[in-house]
């Protein structure tokens, strides 16, 4: 039976493209081997979207298992092989100098403070793991003194110790912690302000009026117990719903979102997040990296009374992927293959249908929606049959 070491030293010997998933952690690294020890490794790394961005060193010992052939490696080297055809990989590669003698984890430790990189720390405490992004300020003979970067609220800065035994693993040179590095004046206790945040229903309306006519950047939280939230542009509304232009944390087009008001939990206005995320956006555009070629990001919503209607009307004609949120919590995405204006009834086509008995079909009601997200790139994947 292969050890861990003898299947991570094939796949780098093959360039094969693999998963490795960690010890007391749901996240699961996918990518290609780019430097091996007996006791750690180093791989490149992939998004969801089959885009390479950035590394991640990982002790053995963190890794639970690893993966080499599956289903869901088939779909991401078929997501990679078309973001390479239509030159979708953009991220500039982390500069590491390695020599064949040197130690994986001293090197990347030593670089990351050297060249005051940011860099994000995974280390263990009570048997779960805790990501930290921020600098290396001191290395000492079994530790590091670390200061800890807090793009969500400049204020808090700690500067704290971490021993080199409870480093599981580290990530560098990914999108989000480079546009990080390049904002590292802003970010700092002094230029903290409190967030202004709209909790108002009443006040909901007025306030996406302004903003949609002035076009800054929000946050919409939502009335439910999901954990994200978005950030982006108001580009159409009326009376009753809203679309945004989504972008993610990397400051870079995540698509559009119709939302409901009464789906609304709160609006933020302003705060040190959404001046990061002005400042990642502004140097996504100043680089040509805001919006993936194959994207719209320029689409036109007209302020009628039915911006619903038009959306799904779209989408059937052009065979769109709709994600949807019901007011029950159900969340799905489909085709919209039909709607029946007189019963308000939408026929969705479902995708990921489940082999036990679930219909490939599925019927709302169209005041049962509260939330349909579109146009972002894994709709485009699944579109084009690359998902």
């Amino acid at each position: 039976m292969k050890t861990l070491y003898d299947k991570l030293r094939t796949a780098q010997i093959d360039e094969q493209l693999i998963n490795a998933f960690q010890n007391d952690s749901d996240i699961v690294y996918t990518g290609v081997i780019q430097f091996l020890s007996d006791k750690d490794f180093i791989m490149l790394t992939y998004n969801d979207y089959g885009i390479q961005d950035g590394e991640v060193y990982l002790k053995l010992s963190s890794v639970k298992s690893v993966e080499t052939d599956s289903y869901d490696l088939a779909n991401m080297e078929d997501r990679i092989e078309f973001d390479e055809k239509h030159h979708l990989n953009s991220q500039p590669a982390f500069d590491l100098p390695i020599k064949m003698s040197d130690s994986l984890f001293d090197r990347v430790i030593q670089t990351l403070h050297d060249e005051s990189k940011v860099g994000l720390i995974i280390t263990e405490e009570a048997g779960k793991l805790k990501y930290n992004e921020g600098l290396i300020s001191e290395i000492h003979e079994d530790g590091m003194t670390f200061t800890n970067i807090n793009k969500f609220d400049f204020s808090k800065r700690p500067v704290f110790n971490i021993q080199f035994d409870d480093i599981r693993g580290i990530e560098f040179g990914g999108t989000e912690l480079q546009l990080l590095q390049n904002v590292l004046d802003m970010v700092k206790p002094e230029n903290h302000i409190v967030n202004t945040i709209i909790s108002d229903p009443t006040a909901f309306r007025d306030v996406v009026t302004k903003f949609r006519n002035s076009g800054d950047w929000l946050v919409i939280d939502t009335n439910d117990d999901r954990k994200y939230f978005y950030v982006g542009k108001i580009i159409s509304s009326n009376h009753n719903e809203l679309v945004m232009m989504v972008v993610d944390m990397n400051g870079r087009f995540g698509g559009y979102v119709w939302i409901r008001y009464d789906d609304i939990a709160r609006l933020i206005t302003d705060s040190d997040y959404l001046r990061v995320i002005d400042k990642f956006v502004a140097e996504n555009k100043r680089n040509k990296h805001f919006a993936l070629s194959v994207l719209n990001s320029d689409r036109a919503f007209d302020n009628a009374d039915n911006i619903l209607i038009n959306i799904i009307t779209q989408s059937i004609q052009y065979q769109k992927v709709i994600r949807f949120e019901t007011a029950d919590e159900e969340n799905f995405a489909g085709y919209p293959t039909a709607i029946n204006l007189d019963t308000g009834v939408l026929t969705v086509e479902l995708l990921d249908v489940d082999d036990d008995g679930e219909l490939p079909t599925q019927q709302i009601g169209i005041e049962n929606i509260r939330e349909m997200a579109f146009d972002y790139f894994k709709a485009f994947l699944t579109e084009n049959e690359i998902d």
